[in-house]
């Protein structure tokens, strides 16, 4: 019968293969602006500035408090998307699955599952996964990827915690923290699916991430 560690080290990877940054939210004061001048015949008009944000996968769904999506993981391995909930959004690639199952991913970023509070502070963004079964990820496909979105801010720290339940028996994991970097919607945490390579779901298994901003330990993700 294979170990807990085991099992935990398996829950790490697969819960890492959606490991998730977050947000540090600024308060900006309001000032005035300047009455603009009249806008007179053939004058153009300022032309106001895009609100990126990463798009929604397609077939999400989603709802006042979270974000839904289930894909199958593939057999040649491949990309799936983090479900856009928040401002937040992004994609993981993943290695080859075998055999392929599926995956279910629920994004929020407020703690409406009542799920345990892992770090200190508030957590700023809530990741839920689960898979339907057993499978083991192979070697032959770079992976990685990452959660990105305009509340993550380039150059600063984020620590993720996991927790994980396998056979009724809850595992905590982590922390580890990365460092934001720029990207096309914001700052990007990336890199987050390598970790899958090699490694194996004994079972059906569910767990958690959960992200906080500021650097909360001395282990780099």
């Amino acid at each position: 019968m294979l170990s807990a560690r085991f099992y935990l080290r398996a829950s790490i990877g697969i819960a890492a293969a959606a490991l998730l940054a977050a947000c540090a939210q600024h308060d900006a004061a309001l000032t005035p602006a300047p009455l603009a001048p009249a806008v007179g015949a053939g004058a153009r008009m300022p032309l106001a500035l895009p609100d990126k944000t990463p798009p929604k996968c397609k077939g999400q769904k989603s709802t006042k408090k979270y974000a839904s999506l289930t894909v199958q993981l593939s057999t040649k391995g491949g990309s799936f998307c983090i479900p856009e909930f928040g401002g937040f959004g992004g994609t993981v690639k993943y290695p080859s699955a075998n055999p392929s199952v599926a995956l279910t991913l629920t994004s929020s970023t407020t703690n409406y599952a009542h799920l345990p509070e892992l770090g200190t502070g508030k957590a700023i963004f809530y990741l839920q996964l689960a898979t339907s079964g057993r499978t083991s990820f192979g070697q032959n496909t770079a992976a990685g990827g990452g959660l990105t979105g305009k509340k993550i801010v380039p150059g600063k720290p984020y620590t993720a915690y996991g927790e994980a339940v396998i056979f009724s028996i809850q595992f905590n994991f982590g922390p580890c923290y990365a460092t934001a970097t720029k990207g096309k919607y914001g700052g990007v945490i990336g890199g987050i699916g390598t970790v899958l390579k090699g490694l194996s779901i004994p079972v059906a298994a569910s767990g958690a991430i959960e992200i906080y901003a500021g650097k909360q330990t001395s282990t780099p993700c």
